[in-house]
């Protein structure tokens, strides 16, 4: 009883001195009011070091999508297999990909604590006050996932620190000890925010080069239903010009696409807009296909 009375004395002595961490975006930044077409994105998993646990990569990719989406110019495309090569047989679910790695990891690059006098004797508890300093830096690779060729490369640091209450019970005879917390409370969580924050407008400024564009669901008479629609502030009356892909060209040494053949072969106008696909009207040219792609010239 009195381990728990003076462990709740030391929170109430300590509040003053508690300033958690506050860097990167909150989760309750409104999405932004974007009324022109959206490109679809979708999020790889992030590629990490030995250094780095799974959770600290799956939380990356987590914060990422979570940033993207709440951005508001982008529809997120959230998907279970990956993403096929171009010029395979697979469909292509989104116009790029982001692929990111963790260059940079340190979870306590620096800080400082200090212990409250009393309670490290009382029955192997201790409490102090904590300062933690955490790194991190990630570096990111666009991809067009039409032609398969590298959009932009970025790279973001961010940093942050937190004080507060640390205190930590141990059984003095086995060494047990109670503790907790999330990916996105903790020091390296918060400076993982502070760098996804800053990747974001990277992300924006290399998908500006990037050519809006959709997909053809199918086609019958001289209907052509399209994988775009108000979710993407696709509007009625809108041409769209229509392209196959051809021949798709590799390095000989990695296998790795470097540019595809798209072929025109018609134009369409939308008709008919739903909340994720529309229907469009043959103008000229052949009859699409499904995975035929369409843009906006």
């Amino acid at each position: 009883m009195r381990l728990v009375f003076s462990l709740a004395a030391a929170l109430v002595i300590t509040a003053g001195l508690m300033l958690p961490a506050s860097v990167g975006a909150s989760e309750d930044t409104p999405t932004v009011q974007y009324d022109g077409l959206k490109k679809t994105v979708s999020v790889d998993p992030f590629q990490v070091t030995d250094a780095v646990s799974v959770g600290t990569a799956e939380g990356m990719a987590a914060l990422l999508i979570d940033a993207i989406s709440r951005d508001g110019r982008f529809v997120v495309v959230e998907r279970v297999e990956p993403l096929a090569v171009p010029g395979s047989a697979g469909p292509i679910q989104a116009s790029a990909v982001v692929r990111g790695a963790v260059t940079k990891f340190e979870a306590a690059a620096g800080g400082s604590d200090f212990g409250i006098g009393g309670l490290s004797s009382l029955l192997g508890a201790r409490a102090g006050i904590k300062n933690q300093k955490s790194m991190i830096e990630i570096s990111l690779r666009l991809i067009d996932t039409t032609t398969g060729q590298v959009i932009s490369t970025s790279r973001a640091q961010g940093t942050a620190s937190s004080s507060g209450l640390d205190i930590k019970v141990e059984d003095s005879r086995t060494g047990a000890s109670a503790g907790g917390g999330t990916f996105r409370n903790t020091p390296i969580g918060k400076a993982a925010e502070d760098a996804i924050s800053k990747a974001v407008e990277q992300i924006a400024a290399g998908m500006k080069s990037l050519p809006w564009s959709a997909l053809v669901i199918d086609a019958e008479g001289d209907k052509v239903f399209v994988n775009a629609g108000a979710e993407r502030n696709v509007q009625p009356g809108m041409t769209l010009h229509v392209y196959r892909k051809g021949k798709v060209y590799t390095d000989p040494s990695t296998g790795v696409t470097l540019d595809v053949d798209l072929d025109p072969i018609g134009v369409v106008r939308i008709e008919q807009v739903r909340e994720k696909m529309s229907t469009a009207v043959q103008m000229s040219g052949q009859l699409p296909s499904r995975g035929d792609v369409l843009k906006l010239n």
